[in-house]
């Protein structure tokens, strides 16, 4: 239901947005914020804080339960749930927005660096992803490929597109129809990110449940 409601409100965003800028220009008074997925008052951020918020809960719980089978991961699971309860924080109060100009004022931040924030992100994401190769291969082949496909879709909107964007914005500014689809691909990107992982989550938290109950079926008289 999640991915039809993303799909419906990123392809109202994306009508928006042709048909304001299809003009002489965009008259930002005519626009409905609500369904304007680079807003934080829109229908969109409302769905990734959410969704977010999701992950973030089913984490703690798949970390409470390794903790009590002391699974050597269970830390890898505590930090996946703090970092994406931080992201769905972010998703509302727009953190990285604020970080951003506070870097932009000490670097020389043009091209792909005009979103100062996006690099040192990016940066950060894959050293955490080449800490967490053995957390990855501890998932079944089928899964741990999806946990990396959710990393990338992620990933590859949060920072690669946003680093496009940044490009395209010193240059044409944000009104501009490359700008805006952009943003409508970085967003849909990210939801889409998360979303796989949330399927990730539940199928591993299934897979357990299916052996734990195998185990203690097979200890009861």
């Amino acid at each position: 239901m999640s991915c039809v409601v993303a799909a419906l409100l990123l392809f109202g965003s994306l009508t928006q947005d042709l048909i304001l800028l299809s003009g002489t220009s965009a008259a930002s008074s005519d626009k409905i914020w609500l369904l304007d997925v680079d807003s934080e008052v829109s229908a969109f951020t409302w769905l990734s804080v959410v969704t977010t918020f999701a992950a973030a809960w089913l984490l703690f719980g798949i970390a409470a339960a390794a903790s009590t089978r002391r699974s050597r991961f269970k830390w890898h699971w505590y930090f996946l749930s703090a970092l994406f309860l931080l992201v769905s924080f972010d998703e509302f109060a727009g953190i990285h927005e604020k970080i951003s100009s506070a870097l932009a004022s000490r670097i020389d931040n043009t091209g792909l660096l005009y979103f100062a924030w996006a690099a040192p992100a990016g940066v950060l994401s894959l050293l955490g992803l080449a800490a967490f190769v053995p957390f990855i291969r501890s998932f079944p082949p089928r899964l741990a490929l999806l946990l990396v496909l959710s990393a990338v879709a992620f990933l590859g909107g949060a920072v690669g597109v946003e680093m496009i964007g940044g490009s395209v914005a010193e240059l044409q500014g944000m009104q501009t129809v490359r700008y805006r689809m952009l943003t409508n691909l970085e967003e849909g990107l990210e939801i889409a990110g998360v979303l796989i992982f949330i399927y990730v989550l539940l199928s591993y938290q299934e897979s357990r449940d299916a052996v734990d109950s195998s185990g203690a079926m097979a200890r009861s008289p």
